[in-house]
């Protein structure tokens, strides 16, 4: 892997751009987090990845996705991870339905190709409110790019990175390029681990009692009275909901239950 000079060597396969330009420090680092990305086995595993590959690798904003394009190419998120994006940022993209309205998004699920944004932005026709939008919190340079779906999954994946000053490098293409599909398959396996805990998790009368009265706002003492049931009979009810469902908070529980038709809305 190595050359004589220190710096990784790259097999023919591979692009020849990237022959020569990553040191011996970025190999190593590499392979610390292809080892770390491996046994990945939850989000906290995942989520861990990124300030080592900061250390490389530098951005100050990160969000991933897991999904793919359906038949009417409208963009399917399966699973999404907010590494640290603003929340802010989030309310306001959400709001507007910008993921099915991104150039850049609809072309990572078209081509899985690297783009860098200012690069991008002008080919693909990216609307201006959502170029905007980026500028307003700071992400003024940036990389997408992503992994086709691996057969029989049908969902492929997509890594933000940016900052204010993102350098658009050969070193830095390289990185991506050696990373990107072992976050992919670190991602992948933790979304068939909640599939299958989901698969395999039926909500008891009572849970599904309480997952319904959480679905509209009530909290644990306003759930206790409805039931009849004491407030710490509730507190547990929820956390169990949680464990099996693989969230953390309850607007979490109620989402996923209702994705996977657990639940009913209306």
């Amino acid at each position: 892997m190595f050359d004589r000079s220190g710096d990784i060597s790259i097999s023919s396969s591979e692009p020849s751009e990237f022959s020569s330009c990553l040191s011996r420090n970025d190999a190593l680092k590499l392979l610390e987090l292809i080892h770390r990305s491996i046994s990945c086995d939850n989000e906290g595993d995942f989520r861990a990845l990124f300030p080592k590959l900061q250390e490389i690798f530098p951005f100050d904003f990160a969000t991933v996705v897991l999904g793919h394009l359906d038949n009417r190419n409208g963009i399917v998120a399966a699973l999404d991870v907010n590494i640290s994006f603003s929340e802010e940022w989030f309310r306001e993209y959400n709001s507007k339905e910008y993921i099915q309205k991104s150039a850049v998004i609809r072309e990572n699920f078209t081509s899985y190709k690297r783009q860098y944004w200012t690069n991008v932005w002008k080919k693909l026709s990216q609307p201006e409110e959502i170029i905007s939008l980026c500028m307003d919190f700071d992400m003024r340079q940036g990389y997408t790019c992503g992994s086709s779906p691996i057969s029989p999954a049908k969902n492929g994946s997509m890594f933000c990175f940016s900052s204010s000053s993102m350098k658009h490098d050969k070193r830095s293409a390289a990185i991506l390029e050696f990373i990107t599909p072992h976050l992919h398959l670190a991602l992948s396996h933790i979304f068939n681990r909640k599939q299958l805990q989901i698969n395999n998790f039926e909500l008891s009368p009572r849970e599904k009692e309480v997952l319904d009265w959480l679905k509209q706002g009530k909290s644990s003492w306003d759930i206790s009275v409805i039931l009849g049931i004491s407030e710490r009979t509730v507190n547990f009810h929820v956390y169990k909901i949680m464990q099996r469902l693989g969230v953390t908070n309850r607007p979490q529980a109620v989402a996923v239950a209702a994705h996977y038709g657990l639940i009913e809305f209306g």
